[in-house]
């Protein structure tokens, strides 16, 4: 009776570790798929702006967005990559752009 008892608490055991590892499996595989689809809404959105921006028909959102932009960004290298766009912001002095 002892030997059935601890064999079926041993199959419970096994059973619960491999839940658990069913279910880590799962939140990663979600996490990846959260990121990806975080990813994405950025790209769209910022491609959207990017072309309604092109177009010069959003002039007065694209110069809010430039002035919320200015304000934001601290670091040269994100200011460089905005060059070559309607975002183009010129370099700031240390200390400025930050909120």
């Amino acid at each position: 009776m002892a030997a059935d008892l601890s064999q079926k608490l041993e199959l419970a055991r096994a059973r619960e570790r491999t839940a658990r590892a069913r279910t880590a499996r799962l939140r990663r595989s979600l996490d990846r798929s959260n990121r990806k689809t975080q990813s994405q809404l950025k790209h769209t959105l910022g491609g959207a702006i990017l072309a309604l921006a092109e177009t010069g028909r959003g002039d007065q959102m694209v110069a809010g967005f430039r002035r919320w932009l200015d304000r934001y960004l601290a670091r040269p290298q994100d200011r460089q990559v905005l060059r070559d766009t309607p975002f183009a912001l010129d370099a700031k002095e240390d200390g400025h752009g930050n909120a």
